[in-house]
């Protein structure tokens, strides 16, 4: 006598291939949107007043419906090839002007701490997003107001 599992797929066969098929889809557009977002170039750049960090704003707007958003990516110039990236944030509160102390290097509302490798984020209004958990590589506070 089959088991009740066994009956189961056998009735569903089809209709699991396809919500596999799909999971399988969906999942290589979401790393293929996610891996063309990380790359995209600057839409503006600045470099902090000491010369090391370039600070980066990178809009997104071309993807999905992510009109509107971007992310900054600051570099390293001693160390290149690290990259840091905070959330999503809305462009509409962006101001690139750049800041720097012993601590931070950032720009109106974003900070990042050099030392503990982390954003503070003081944007009024900010908004986490969900695909915040692919962009951002590096850990943010958002500081409310």
């Amino acid at each position: 006598m089959p088991g009740f599992s066994s009956l189961f797929v056998g009735k569903h066969r089809k209709g699991i291939r396809r919500a596999v098929v799909l999971l399988v889809a969906l999942s290589v557009l979401l790393f293929s949107v996610v891996s063309t977002m990380k790359n995209y170039p600057a839409s503006s750049t600045v470099v902090s007043p000491s010369g090391r960090y370039i600070l980066e704003n990178v809009r997104v707007g071309r993807i999905l419906t992510l009109g509107g958003m971007a992310y900054l990516r600051v570099i390293d110039r001693q160390n290149p090839q690290e990259v840091y990236r905070t959330p999503l944030y809305d462009t509409q509160s962006l101001d690139m002007r750049v800041t720097e102390d012993d601590e931070t290097v950032g720009i109106a509302w974003i900070y990042f701490n050099r030392d503990k490798k982390t954003f503070d984020i003081a944007m009024p209004q900010w908004e986490s997003h969900w695909l915040n958990m692919f962009i951002s590589n590096t850990p943010y506070v958002h500081i409310e107001n």
